[in-house]
């Protein structure tokens, strides 16, 4: 008997040891958008940042985009599991994280979704999303249109209409993709002037959203991108002021694009969810 233990011991190790030691280990998360590939141009991968942030604060969920440069011989499937759960993507107990995982050079990618999200973003709605609307911008090689249309996708079914992309036969319009990134084009417009205006004064960044929105959007667009850029002022003004009298940097990077007054970057991890592979997967 003691025997038989010995071999069985011997055998499991064998098969577990090899799993162990391979397992594939992932950079640790910068924030929400964690672009290893280098993909995502650097205004859209800004605009990305700050909606992923909103939607954590705002909904509790927590959604991440991931591009990797290679796969590493696994399958796509595999590695959003993994890296899923090293991450611990969602709140714990609550399980309501989603990673949008990319692959650009084997021209494969994964929406993963955490067991708590699985009855709103159903596998169909995943795929469809892939299908309809990530993928077609893919193929066009417009990566930032493919993430931005289906980041807004993934958002709209699990905060606002789960059925939003239900039986979805066609592409989006031009014309909506335009909206989409013209209107994160302006808000990103408002924030630059924002960050620059960082000093003892709000009103700056007032002025520079009420000039952009009448430009743009007459006098509802004036009165809204003005809120907008006196919030952006006054945050990152205080925040400007917090690192400065602690003696710390100031400059983009290092203040977590302004809005963090405290050091480390203003992004502390995910919070320990996990997935079992719902979602779905697509190539292009």
């Amino acid at each position: 008997m003691k025997k038989i233990l010995i071999i069985l011991a011997f055998t499991a190790s064998f098969i577990l040891l090899p799993q162990a030691v391979l397992a594939r280990v992932y950079p640790e998360p910068t924030g929400y958008v964690n672009d290893f590939a280098d993909i995502i141009s650097q205004n859209v991968e800004v605009a990305l940042e700050e909606q992923l942030r909103t939607l954590e604060a705002s909904s509790s969920h927590e959604l991440t985009v991931v591009t990797l440069s290679s796969l590493e011989d696994d399958v796509i499937e595999n590695t959003a599991v993994e890296l899923f759960e090293q991450w611990g993507i969602g709140k714990k107990n609550q399980d309501n994280g989603v990673l949008l995982l990319i692959a650009p050079n084997e021209r494969e990618l994964k929406i993963e979704v955490g067991y708590g999200l699985e009855p709103v973003l159903t596998d169909s709605r995943a795929g469809t999303i892939i299908r309809t609307i990530i993928t077609p911008k893919f193929k066009e090689n417009d990566y930032d249109a493919g993430i931005l249309n289906g980041v807004s996708a993934i958002q709209k079914t699990i905060t606002q209409d789960p059925t939003a992309f239900d039986n979805l036969e066609s592409s989006p319009t031009t014309e909506s993709d335009f909206n989409a990134v013209f209107f994160i084009a302006i808000l990103m417009l408002i924030y630059a002037g924002s960050f620059l205006a960082r000093s003892k004064r709000i009103w700056p960044g007032g002025v520079f959203g009420i000039i952009i929105g009448y430009i743009f959007a007459a006098v509802t667009g004036a009165i809204f991108l003005g809120l907008w850029g006196l919030f952006l002022d006054f945050i990152l003004s205080k925040n400007y002021k917090a690192r400065k009298k602690k003696g710390l940097s100031t400059a983009w990077w290092s203040s977590g694009g302004g809005f963090s007054g405290k050091s480390g970057g203003g992004f502390g991890g995910f919070s320990g969810g996990s997935s079992g592979g719902g979602g779905a997967s697509g190539s292009w």
